[in-house]
């Protein structure tokens, strides 16, 4: 994959750019995110039919510095930042897709950008947060306890201290928005987004469950769901043939 950096509201974004099609795909990352969080896709797309771009938001990945912000507003602010990073490649229609965090952005920014948005694919993530969300975020907080096949990538990329702050203002910014902002993630977004959206999720998802993609179909107005039966959070790795194969279906059905 290429990667480049381009300047976007002041920040130094980076972005990976494979294949060559017609189609114009931007994939948004969760929280942490990393390139290699989308090989199923990156590697398995037919790169004559798409051309897919992967970014890092600002304080992930390789667009640091700054360091991650996650004050109030943080989603909205990379919602926005998503959307000036095509306009400065000079790409005018596109779709998107975000998995966990990176789909609540997905969500806000195709609610902002109606008219340029084809179609919106969003798996493992929620439009609002409950105090058992965060009960269950806090076991996670102590990013030593992580399975290795999630640390140490982490850890490679990052550096331990970053991984366990940034996690740590993760989890504390989704407190206060449950706190101070009813739990809201981005639903006031939801009746806005106009793009034909897939909804995928996994039954087994113990970090964002499985009610969380329901209410997202029934508030997405053009919406299909579809449930993996033993899918957890990263069913695209579980699962690899099917998602693909679901997500490619979607993305060239007319509709």
């Amino acid at each position: 994959m290429n990667s480049a950096k381009i300047k976007v509201n002041n920040v130094d974004i980076n972005y990976f750019k494979v294949g060559n099609g017609p189609q114009k795909l931007l994939i948004f990352p969760g929280a942490l995110g990393q390139v290699n969080d989308f090989t199923p896709l990156t590697e398995n797309l037919d790169q004559e039919k798409y051309t897919i771009y992967v970014w890092d938001p600002p304080g992930y990945g390789s667009s640091r510095p700054p360091n991650r912000d996650f004050s109030p507003g943080f989603l909205n602010r990379d919602a926005d930042c998503a959307i000036a990073l095509m306009e400065a490649l000079g790409i005018d229609r596109y779709s998107m897709l975000g998995w966990c965090n990176g789909g609540c952005t997905a969500l806000i920014a195709a609610s902002r950008a109606a008219d340029r948005v084809d179609k919106l694919v969003v798996w493992s993530c929620n439009a609002y947060v409950t105090g058992k969300d965060l009960e269950f975020y806090e076991t996670t907080r102590d990013v030593h306890s992580w399975p290795d096949q999630w640390r140490l990538p982490q850890f490679e990329m990052y550096g331990e201290r970053y991984v366990s702050d940034t996690w740590s203002g993760w989890i504390d910014a989704s407190r206060k928005i449950l706190d101070e902002g009813g739990g809201d993630v981005c639903m006031g977004a939801l009746a806005h987004i106009d793009a034909p959206t897939l909804i995928l999720h996994g039954a087994l998802d113990v970090l964002v469950a499985v009610e969380h993609a329901v209410y997202l179909h029934e508030n997405i107005k053009s919406s299909t769901l579809e449930i993996f039966p033993d899918g957890k959070h990263i069913i695209h790795f579980m699962f690899p043939e099917k998602f693909v194969s679901v997500v490619d279906k979607f993305l060239t059905s007319i509709q």
